[in-house]
């Protein structure tokens, strides 16, 4: 008895975009994606029938999926603000994860693959037709397109071994329930079932040629070591390469002031009153759009593409206890990259004056202290400094031997991450610490060898 195929009709499948925020039809004006000036950004859940890598497929229960319904309402919006809106381009992030389940193509009936295989194909479409549809739109600018693999969470296998575990499957729930492994495979499934995603964050941002890194990088200024201490007397501009930054989403006391604000006294000064006196206080400024960042970046009188961060005190008008000074404890400063990524965390031994030099992307070049993390605009523009000057060792790099992570998955997420960088002799350098067990890997530090994936790795003594 065959497979009953289920097939959607218009309807139903507009009731699938509307599950998904995608039906442009049900959405208010307010509510537009993609704005003016502003750009904007849509997440999209991807399905598939597993063992499947099209946008379009239906599986071997008769289960149909369409993901080209999902893409298609968000491409077409991107395109035609593209068309009418100079000076911004298309970016898409595809983040995509498996099961240790092995892979097998469904689609293709050609058996068992590579950990890494599926993920690898779903990825592949998605840019193929999003390629292809912007072109068809008449979209010419290229769409810039960021891969982040996901590692499995779930890396237990059944005890009884992949055979069993499919036999399993496929029996009837009557046999599932006196079967004495279906507690252990049942909550085995649920774990791989989440293992198993594909989501495109497909955006509209700026053009901002050589500083298209600098999009979004967030400059944090905070208050968090010491919640006993209380002080109305600690505001402070934040000036980047000398101008003044505006503190957007996440601060603490609000967002849209022209100043970093860790007042915590419970004063009229204190952006909390007398709530949560003594306690934390959280400030970021973000550089999101093109005017704050060509205004940073013609200030920068390296020519390096650096922002030197300063900090500029805001007395307190009506009373103050330090004279017409703000206090003296050192601030938190972090700087996340455009992709949301920590890249810097450090304690600057000043707040009243100079903090930190990061470059372009965010990464550190002087100044602050504590923890410190640099890129390979510093490595290729500077002296040696105290994270730079010691030689790399010349390494080899495998994919650990447990997961679902091929190498050349693995070396593309470090790339992506700002953990490595490719040099032009196919051989990568260090620039962030990271491991893969029992090794570590350091700044500087050159990959001179790619090997496959669980490939034991003797480190130089």
């Amino acid at each position: 008895m065959g497979y009953k195929r289920l097939l959607l009709n218009e309807l139903e499948k507009k009731e699938i975009r509307g599950m998904y925020g995608l039906l442009t039809e049900q959405r208010l004006l307010t509510e537009q994606r993609f704005v003016a000036g502003k750009g904007g950004s849509v997440k999209i859940p991807c399905l598939y029938g597993p063992g499947y890598h099209s946008l379009k497929h239906t599986d071997k229960s008769g289960k149909e999926f369409d993901n080209e319904i999902l893409l298609n309402p968000v491409i077409e919006e991107a395109a035609e603000f593209l068309r009418n809106n100079e000076g911004w381009i298309p970016k898409i992030t595809v983040t995509s994860g498996e099961s240790i389940i092995p892979n097998y193509d469904s689609e293709m009936k050609t058996g068992p693959h590579k950990a890494g295989y599926l993920s690898t194909a779903r990825k592949n479409k998605i840019k193929a037709y999003v390629d292809s549809q912007l072109k068809n739109l008449k979209v010419t600018k290229p769409a810039q397109v960021v891969y982040f693999f996901q590692e499995a969470k779930m890396l237990t296998e059944p005890s009884g071994g992949w055979p069993d575990y499919s036999k399993w499957k496929k029996s009837t729930q009557e046999e599932k329930n006196v079967n004495p492994k279906n507690r252990e495979y049942t909550n085995l499934k649920k774990a791989y079932d989440k293992d198993q995603f594909t989501e495109v964050n497909f955006s509209v941002v700026p053009d901002l040629g050589p500083y298209q890194c600098t999009l979004n990088v967030a400059i944090g200024v905070h208050y968090d070591v010491d919640t006993n201490h209380t002080c109305d007397d600690a505001r402070f501009q934040i000036l980047a390469n000398g101008v003044v930054l505006t503190s957007g989403a996440g601060t603490t006391h609000g967002q849209g002031k022209p100043w970093a604000d860790m007042n915590n006294g419970g004063g009229e000064f204190d952006s909390k009153g007398n709530k949560s006196i003594g306690g934390l206080r959280f400030n970021y400024f973000r550089l999101d759009n093109k005017t704050i960042i060509d205004k940073i970046m013609a200030a920068d009188t390296t020519k390096k593409g650096h922002i030197r961060l300063t900090s500029k005190c805001v007395p307190n008008t009506k009373y103050n206890s330090k004279n017409g000074g703000c206090h003296s404890d050192v601030p938190h400063i972090t700087v996340t990259n455009t992709d949301g990524k920590l890249v810097l965390d450090t304690y600057p031994n000043s707040d009243n004056a100079y903090l930190v030099t990061i470059d372009k992307c965010g990464y550190w070049v002087a100044g602050g202290g504590g923890k410190l993390k640099q890129s390979a605009d510093v490595a290729a523009n500077n002296k040696p400094t105290e994270t730079n000057k010691t030689p790399g060792r010349r390494l080899s790099f495998a994919a650990a031997k447990t997961g679902t992570l091929t190498t050349d998955q693995s070396i593309n997420n470090l790339v992506n991450n700002g953990s490595i960088q490719k040099n032009k002799d196919g051989t990568y350098t260090v620039l962030k610490t990271f491991g893969v067990s029992p090794n570590i890997y350091k700044p500087n530090d050159i990959i001179v060898k790619i090997l496959p994936k669980g490939a034991e790795i003797t480190f130089p003594s």
